[in-house]
């Protein structure tokens, strides 16, 4: 049987204030800390004497006469001892719980019988309010509630050990003052915290709030507090209520909410994609986009040349560190060749922390010089090539990326990838129908515009000289004698006099909004919006000169041993009066005028009057 010492040193290491002796097994007896007091009183040697010495014996305890409802719930407590100890709830020792009833202290010889079943039945009410309380208190633990007490009149604070993990604090660290309450409270919810009490205190009604704890050590805890104002005129009114950990709930709605919005993100680029042909505005939305959602201190977009070298060619990046864009990269994880092949097979990368990849001094520098410090890698791919990268910095410091960041990088990264297919296929489909412009309007020989384009052209700037009440002019030019010129050089000489000549007169047009055009043959036109009869006739005759000049050999021609030509001009001011067909008819006459009285000269036409006068 165990000492004194031994089992006053179990008690203490129990919330129960007695123990249980037994002897070969059997029960015998019971010990409390009155029978230590007992045991004292008599000076009793602690470290050698026996507890069963001092134990209130078995045979001192009886069954009680009347027989009592005893809860059946009691007896899982113990189910290995058919004994279970029942004390008060100032934790005194009543008695014993068997499967023949509840035993209790023998009645002592001068006290009536009658006072005796008086206090067994006040012990027995006693003990199982205790074991409802242990109930309560186990149930409470075991939900991980608070609970607290105001008692507003003498305003003292009761809170259970829980409620007091839940604020933050450490055990016994409350001191029953309010302002205690909101030592680890955010700073940005203790207003919330505050005006909700008091405002359930004033109108005596409910409250119900939710609030965020920062513990000294650990992640930001969210709570939910819940009580009302009791007050039935009888006793101190008090605010009571429970409190409750919501944390697993609210990051699981975090998480549902962050993913919506990654999915919602994606869609919304997906459908610019469909609406955007231009490369660069989709870019420039998609780095945006990625670096205000996952908040990222640098999104860039590098664009892989043939020989795998990356140029960043958009950026969206906070004020607080360098621009990256137009650089070229010398980032580890971007030119690698073991990396390069691990994003040709559309895999992506997240690096957490760059101290900790054991890269060389030149890599480090690089990534230190633009304060990388973490960073997200996932590729853009064309048609399964390598097109270049989407990449994610975070310069502030090293940061463990979530999972839903890569994915959304990763989600995106395709839809990039076929704008850029789609963009591509759009400048291919623009250029194509740039040349195919080029040959509608062209003449191929020559180069310059051909007699469609020429009618289209004469015809807009008729409508528009109308509206502007301006004037418009006309040079039509021959080349002299050249037919005798192909007959005399053969027709590639002939081929290449005529662009000699074509580009001689586009080098004398120079204004935007003049046009030359081959109108047939060996003949030309120009058309001059905004230009009167005398600033054609100079353009005509400085084109006179130039052809000259260019002393292009003709043996055949009867006006000189040169290339020369003859020029009409024809002005006119367009109106209801007039047409183009009608000024074309009078540079054509002038030319004809300007050949019939011996070519290589300038002849003018008459100015015909918009409104007839």
């Amino acid at each position: 049987m165990d000492s004194l010492q031994r089992v006053v040193a179990a008690m203490a290491q129990t919330p129960k204030n007695y123990a249980l002796v037994y002897r070969d097994n059997a029960l015998v007896g019971i010990f409390s800390y009155d029978n230590v007091a007992h045991a004292a009183a008599y000076q009793a040697d602690f470290s050698q004497a026996p507890a069963g010495l001092w134990m209130t014996p078995l045979e001192a305890l009886q069954p009680l006469n009347a027989p009592l409802d005893w809860p059946l719930v009691f007896s899982p407590l113990c189910p290995e001892r058919p004994y279970a100890p029942v004390v008060d709830q100032a934790q005194h020792w009543l008695g014993l719980l068997t499967d023949r009833g509840f035993y209790t202290l023998l009645p002592k010889p001068e006290a009536p019988a009658s006072d005796w079943a008086e206090l067994t039945a006040c012990h027995y009410s006693a003990a199982l309010f205790q074991q409802q309380q242990e109930r309560l208190a186990l149930a409470l633990e075991g939900a991980q509630m608070g609970t607290w007490d105001w008692d507003l009149a003498k305003g003292t604070i009761i809170i259970s050990d829980v409620q007091e993990r839940l604020l933050g604090l450490a055990p016994g660290e409350f001191d029953g003052s309010y302002d205690s309450l909101f030592t680890r409270l955010h700073p940005d919810d203790q207003a919330t915290v505050h005006q909700a009490l008091h405002h359930a205190i004033r109108l005596k009604r409910r409250y119900a709030i939710e609030f965020r704890v920062q513990p000294p050590t650990g992640p930001l805890r969210w709570l939910s507090a819940k009580g009302h104002v009791f007050d039935d005129g009888e006793h101190s009114p008090r605010l009571a209520g429970v409190t409750l950990d919501i944390s697993d709930q609210k990051r699981a709605a975090a998480k549902i909410k962050h993913q919506a919005q990654r999915e919602r993100l994606v869609g919304e680029i997906a459908q610019r994609i469909r609406h955007l042909l231009d490369l660069d505005s989709i870019l420039d939305q998609t780095v945006i986009s990625v670096r205000e959602f996952i908040e990222a201190d640098r999104v860039i977009v590098v664009q892989c040349g043939p020989d795998m070298a990356g140029e960043v060619v958009q950026e969206s990046c906070s004020p607080a560190y360098r621009s990256m864009l137009g650089w070229a990269l010398r980032d580890p994880w971007s030119v690698s060749k073991t990396f390069l092949d691990h994003y040709r097979a559309g895999r992506g990368l997240a690096v957490e922390n760059i101290y900790t990849q054991q890269l060389s001094i030149d890599q480090l520098e690089f990534l230190e010089y633009f304060q990388i410090q973490a960073e997200i890698v996932v590729p853009l791919l064309q048609e399964q090539t390598l097109w270049g990268l989407l990449i994610a910095h975070q310069c502030r410091s090293p940061r463990a990326w979530r999972t839903a960041d890569v994915r959304l990088l990763q989600s995106l990264s395709i839809q990039v990838g076929i704008a850029i297919q789609q963009a591509k296929l759009h400048r291919d489909l623009t250029l194509a129908n740039q040349r195919l412009k080029r040959i509608a309007y062209l003449d191929g020989l020559t180069q310059v515009a051909n007699r469609r384009r020429f009618d289209q052209q004469l015809d807009q700037e008729w409508r528009r000289m109308s509206r502007e009440k301006s004037v418009l002019s006309l040079i039509m030019g021959d080349i002299d004698c050249f037919k005798g010129f192909n007959d005399r050089y053969g027709h590639q000489a002939g081929d290449n006099c005529l662009r000699l000549v074509a580009r001689t007169l586009s080098r004398a047009a120079k204004r935007p909004g003049d046009l030359v055009a081959r109108y047939g043959g060996e003949e030309f036109v120009i058309v001059l919006p905004n230009t009167d009869l005398k600033g054609a006739e100079a353009l005509a005759e400085d084109i006179r000169l130039m052809v000259r000049r260019r002393r292009i050999p003709h043996e055949g021609s009867t006006v000189a041993k040169i290339v020369t030509m003859s020029l009409g001009v024809a002005s006119a001011e367009p109106g209801i009066y007039s047409s183009p067909a009608e000024l074309i008819k009078q540079a054509d006459q002038a030319l004809y005028q300007a050949k019939h009285e011996g070519r290589d000269q300038v002849r003018l036409a008459s100015v015909l009057a918009g409104d007839g006068g």
